[in-house]
């Protein structure tokens, strides 16, 4: 659904562009607003993934104590990892994003 959203929008938002040159900047920036659009949810993606994989660990609680508590601690590091590279790529995706607007009105 994103791909198709994602092409969809970019034939409609090409087709403002004025000139070559403008096209060029304006559709280099749009690849990158989406490209870090696409990592954002592919990170907030893997945050869910863990945070399953946690839950998932932790209904096996009473079974596996110390293997729990194993990937419980591993849950944290891999929330707080994925948690920085979401808005790590959130930042570039706002930057880009701007940028490209940058580009599309003031050349």
């Amino acid at each position: 659904m994103l791909y198709l959203s994602k092409h969809i929008t970019s034939i409609l938002l090409l087709q403002k562009c004025y000139k070559n040159t403008k096209s060029y900047y304006y559709y280099y920036y749009y690849y990158y607003y989406y490209y870090y659009y696409y990592y954002y949810y592919y990170y907030y993606y893997y945050y869910y993934y863990y945070y399953y994989y946690y839950y998932y660990n932790y209904y096996n609680y009473y079974y596996y104590y110390y293997y729990y508590y194993y990937y419980y601690y591993n849950y944290y590091y891999y929330y707080y990892y994925y948690y920085y590279y979401y808005y790590y790529y959130y930042y570039y995706y706002y930057y880009y994003y701007y940028y490209r607007y940058y580009y599309y009105y003031y050349y």
